[in-house]
């Protein structure tokens, strides 16, 4: 993540979150993570920390860092991750197929102008990054015997399909 632990702890404790020892584990993972983690990775990652810790609360944790703008989720044809996004404006994610790797770009004069075009319109999109699926260039030069189609996707702007209590999050 690009916020500190400390920093993102405050920002959930001054809106109502109570910081278990479960959750923090998860924010830790994230905060030390160099990369896009799958939810399995995470998972694996908390229980070394905090070994205990249930699936059902690393998916609201997740939910809850989404939510209150810590967190975004990428999904690649079979998976799911998570990234700590540095721009919540409109950018892209560049997601490998093959190592699932998720690079963010940052904003560029091209998104400045398409974010331009939405407000002509007075559209409001509902997600803030587009996924763009391929290969990077470590995996090409591992010799991909072929190129996939390019596929451009919007992200969600929630964790929209983990399950949890549908009731909504507890801040308590």
């Amino acid at each position: 993540m690009h916020k500190p632990a400390r920093e993102i702890e405050k920002s959930l404790s001054t809106v109502g979150y109570r910081l278990t020892r479960p959750r923090r584990a998860v924010i830790k993972v994230l905060v030390q993570a160099r990369r896009s983690l799958s939810l399995d990775e995470i998972l694996i990652r908390a229980r070394k920390l905090e070994p205990r810790i249930g699936l059902a609360t690393v998916y609201r944790t997740l939910e809850m860092l989404t939510a209150e703008g810590h967190l975004e989720e990428v999904r690649t044809r079979t998976k799911r991750y998570m990234l700590a996004c540095s721009n919540f404006s409109l950018h892209f994610h560049l997601v490998c197929e093959r190592c699932q790797t998720v690079t963010e770009l940052p904003s560029t004069p091209e998104t400045q102008s398409l974010t331009a075009a939405l407000q002509m319109r007075n559209f409001e999109p509902c997600g803030s990054a587009v996924e763009i699926l391929g290969l990077c260039e470590r995996c090409r030069n591992r010799g991909a015997s072929e190129t996939k189609p390019v596929h451009l996707r919007s992200s969600p702007p929630h964790v929209s399909e983990i399950p949890h209590n549908q009731s909504g999050l507890s801040k308590k």
